[in-house]
């Protein structure tokens, strides 16, 4: 049997891996370094002596061994003379060469009788000098020269530094330029690449901290590269040798706030110790304005900005090692390595000012090893932020979960406020006959992409409405009303109860049928409705999802009730209650709107003005409910007769108004001598008594120049008048101008 290792077992493996892989790394490093690392060999011993300034007295010191002296800086000229002894040469193509560490010197060169070296300068390098980046300051002697040499050398610069001079054979010198430009450009490509990937997890986990490191990374590449002298080699970065020194102060200044910043972001300072977080932060201000007034180049601020440069540096340097500490503690990833790392870059970094200050011998670890340090620090907070790369994915996959749960909350709700509103809109003037259909069809429209349904329907029955059967895709009704007529006393229990149910409906095998669900429709009793959901094998509805088709269904239902009332309030408010004809104020709506339409398209209107005769009689005689009985049924009489874009209204009393959009003045008489006839004919009877009823009616046409009804309406109430005076029972015919 094979045993599951635990989790904490897998942990305890995996992190002795990377410890194993992380050492062999650091050896591989510590090799590479040590291969191209060396001391400055030397062929012939070199003793210094002060020359008095030719422009005052500078004061200056040797190196307590008398191998250079000490340049005060502040843009002072230093002369010395170097005594040293070259052997007879041996080989034709020998030639030797004069060394100088390439430090922050404005000009330097040297001299022997009538012989003058080219001028080198730190910050505007020239394109003849030895190496493709050159390291040193390299001044080839004459072939000639050989035996005791005196040499002078002048140097001026703005930075106190140790200016100590190395006599070597030059293909020596050859072979250290080779080896300085390899680890320097291994440190440079290091840095690069380090920014590279943490650019590129920026872009694929959106950390800051990412972001961060890239500033870090490649302000310390811009950094060493100024140290270096390699910056002014670059195409348009020349121009910051402007700065001399003070470019030098800003962007170490620069790199120091940006290690702290990258420190505080790893060590997650912010929320662990927000203290230190606002002690480093208010460090980290200084140092930019610091940056800034290096910029500036004052000139009288300069000593002042070099010393800040190096309190910077060093107290930067204390500051990471006090933010690992901490984060050490926390047990951060990577924390107390990074530690160890950034006091070795502190001893380092003091290491190299001290040699600047002739204190401590020139050899390559002094020199350069705060720059191996440097990467090497680089390299293994990177590896601590790439650790935070699990955190993230859970971090990614809990707001990936939380952002979709959102997501199909925000799409559900937005579902539901659209189906609400476009029931609102879409029922409130549809046909009785059309409101359950619309509603439930919206209803089908917002559930079947939302939860991936391959087939929906919706029944109701029994209702006071209508009973349908609506099926998406409608080729599928035979099925469902099938299953729905074996099923139905099922269904309509499971309709009474009001709670969804997961429940196959149709007759088929268990491994082929579709995973089906019924939601109660809340339909007022005796009537019943469901919906029925059905999705593929496997895929079962969740509660939410149920929940969902039940507002759904809910919504519409509630949405027919309410516009079957509105319906029904508004009938009540726009139809005359006895008659069932229009009331006075809707019929006086629809002719405006009928004659402004009327006049823009420049058609006819007729109106008909209907009477009844001698209804008062009927109202003394038999009293007004036979009256109200005679008006129902001329009402039915008229409407029988009137077309479907026409309209009858009661104006008052017996008086009633037939409108005629589109009819000119015969077809109107034709009309109304139609209704005059059918009125006439009609049996009316109560309590056993026949009740002869007829009407006279008026005619009248819109005339050309009118918009609104009212002079209209007054020509055919003229001719109403016109038809009583003549006898009654008559049509009469309003003309154009009525006398």
């Amino acid at each position: 049997m094979f045993r599951t290792a635990a989790p904490h077992d897998w942990t305890l493996r995996h992190g002795f891996m990377f410890a194993v892989g992380l050492v062999f790394l650091l050896v591989l490093f510590a090799a590479g370094v040590a291969a191209v690392s060396f001391s400055m060999p030397t062929e012939t011993a070199v003793t210094v002596e002060l020359l008095p300034p030719q422009d005052g007295n500078v004061a200056t010191t040797l190196i307590p061994t008398g191998e250079g002296v000490l340049h005060p800086g502040g843009d002072a000229t230093v002369r010395a003379r170097m005594h040293f002894v070259l052997p007879l040469r041996t080989d034709a193509d020998l030639r030797w060469a004069v060394v100088f560490g390439r430090d922050l010197f404005d000009e330097i060169h040297v001299a022997s009788g009538q012989w003058q070296s080219e001028t080198r300068s730190f910050f505007q390098p020239d394109s003849d000098e030895e190496g493709a980046i050159p390291s040193f300051f390299v001044f080839t002697l004459p072939a000639q020269m050989s035996g005791p040499v005196q040499l002078d050398v002048v140097a001026r610069s703005s930075t106190p530094g140790a200016l100590r001079p190395f006599v070597m054979p030059e293909n020596i010198v050859r072979k250290m330029e080779q080896r300085t430009i390899a680890l320097t450009m291994a440190i440079y490509a290091g840095l690069f690449m380090l920014a590279l990937v943490m650019l590129a997890l920026f872009y694929a986990a959106h950390d800051r901290a990412f972001l961060s490191y890239f500033g870090f990374s490649i302000s310390a590449l811009l950094m060493l590269a100024a140290l270096n002298g390699h910056l002014y080699l670059l195409p348009g970065f020349s121009l910051l040798g402007s700065w001399r020194e003070q470019g030098v102060s800003a962007l170490a200044m620069l790199f120091s706030a940006a290690a702290l910043h990258i420190l505080l972001r790893y060590a997650d300072a912010a929320t662990a110790s927000p203290r230190l977080n606002k002690a480093v932060n208010i460090f980290c201000g200084v140092l930019l304005l610091l940056t800034a007034l290096a910029l500036m180049d004052v000139p009288m601020l300069r000593s002042t900005v070099r010393l800040a440069s190096l309190v910077g540096w060093l107290g930067a340097s204390i500051g990471c090692i006090v933010i690992s500490t901490d984060a050490g503690r926390r047990a951060v990833p990577m924390a107390w390595p990074i530690m160890l790392l950034c006091m070795l870059n502190f001893v380092a970094a003091l290491g190299a000012e001290l040699l600047s200050r002739g204190l401590v011998p020139d050899v390559w670890w002094i020199r350069r090893g705060y720059q191996a340090t440097l990467l090497a620090t680089a390299a293994l907070l990177a590896v601590g932020l790439a650790s935070r790369i699990g955190t993230y994915r859970v971090q990614r996959d809990r707001a990936r979960l939380a952002r979709e749960d959102s997501e199909l909350r925000v799409t559900r709700q937005s579902a539901r406020l659209s189906l609400s509103e476009g029931l609102q809109v879409q029922l409130k003037d549809l046909p009785a006959g059309d409101v359950e259909w619309t509603a439930y069809r919206r209803v089908i429209e917002h559930l079947q992409p939302i939860l991936q349904l391959e087939n929906i329907a919706i029944a109701v029955y029994g209702d006071t409405i209508q009973d349908f059967l609506l099926v998406e895709p409608a080729d599928r009704t035979e099925d469902f009303a099938r299953a729905i007529a074996q099923r139905q006393s099922m269904l309509k229990g499971l309709a009474r109860t009001r709670a969804p149910l997961q429940i196959s409906l149709h007759d088929a095998q268990p491994e082929t049928s579709s995973q089906s669900a019924v939601v109660p429709l809340p339909v007022r009793s005796p009537g019943w409705g469901v919906i029925i959901l059905e999705r593929a094998q496997g895929d079962g509805f969740t509660g939410d999802e149920l929940m969902l088709a039940a507002e759904f269904g809910r919504l519409a239902t509630q949405a027919v009730e309410e516009a079957s009332a509105a319906m029904r309030l508004r009938r009540s408010a726009e139809l005359d209650a006895l008659t069932g004809a229009f009331n006075r104020r809707s019929l006086d709506q629809w002719l405006t709107r009928c004659f402004s339409d009327a006049h823009r398209a420049s058609k006819d209107v007729s109106v008909l003005f209907v009477d009844l005769d001698h209804f008062k009689r009927v109202n003394d005689t038999h009293g007004h409910a036979a009256g109200d009985h005679c008006l129902r049924q001329t009402s039915a009489a008229l409407h029988k007769m009137i077309g479907t874009a026409d309209l009858v209204g009661r104006y008052g009393g017996e008086e009633f108004i037939v409108v005629l959009p589109g009819a000119t003045s015969d077809s109107a008489r034709q009309l109304g001598e139609r209704i005059r006839a059918a009125v006439e004919a009609q049996r009316i009877e109560w309590n056993g008594v026949a009740l002869p009823i007829t009407v006279s009616v008026g005619v009248a046409t819109r005339s050309p120049h009118e918009q609104v009804p009212t002079a209209t309406i007054e020509r055919a109430d003229k001719a109403l008048y016109a038809a009583k005076r003549s006898g009654r029972n008559r049509v009469c015919v309003a003309p154009a101008e009525f006398v």
